[in-house]
């Protein structure tokens, strides 16, 4: 396999993880402390990660004051040989507003709950999310370096690719 038959195999397989997972936790360090939170996320075709979170609380304090954070996706299993996972670094920032609804909508798309809890909550703490939801917070984790970690390919297998001037290269 050509090198970058290599990379956009890699590609498709980090896409492919994103789509299939839902919560990323992210790390951030600012003024001496370190923090995470995980959040729910969307991811688009550029590896990019979208979230939604209140800017009063930590981990966005965190983000406010160092944009350069790292995270976290894996499976939960309890079989050392199925541990199959991302870790990421990038910078993460508020979205835009003009990009807000394309984000909303990406999240009604991969949740599919959300359209009902949006349209008829039934509980007050689903009234509560619905009336949050328009009106939260979006933010961008946008990754310049990924490692796939799959230990069933075999233990300790990992794949990075590290962005430069805009391209995925793979790190050897």
């Amino acid at each position: 396999m050509s090198s970058d038959d290599h990379l956009k195999d890699l590609i498709q397989r980090i896409e492919l993880f994103l789509s299939k997972h839902h919560t990323i936790s992210i790390a951030t360090s600012a003024e001496g402390e370190l923090w995470s939170a995980s959040v729910f996320y969307v991811s688009d075709e550029k590896l990019n990660i979208y979230f939604i979170s209140f800017e009063e609380s930590k981990h966005i304090q965190g983000i406010l004051k160092n944009k350069r954070v790292s995270a976290t996706i894996n499976q939960d299993v309890s079989d050392w040989m199925q541990i199959k996972g991302l870790q990421l670094q990038g910078v993460a920032y508020k979205v835009p507003e003009q990009h807000r609804q394309d984000i909303l909508n990406a999240y009604r798309k991969k949740f599919d709950s959300i359209h009902r809890l949006l349209e008829l909550p039934e509980t007050d703490d689903e009234k509560k999310i619905a009336k949050q939801f328009n009106s939260i917070s979006l933010f961008s984790f946008d990754p310049d370096w990924i490692r796939l970690l799959d230990n069933s390919l075999s233990f300790g297998s990992k794949e990075e690719i590290e962005l430069k001037n805009q391209t995925w290269l793979i790190q050897e």
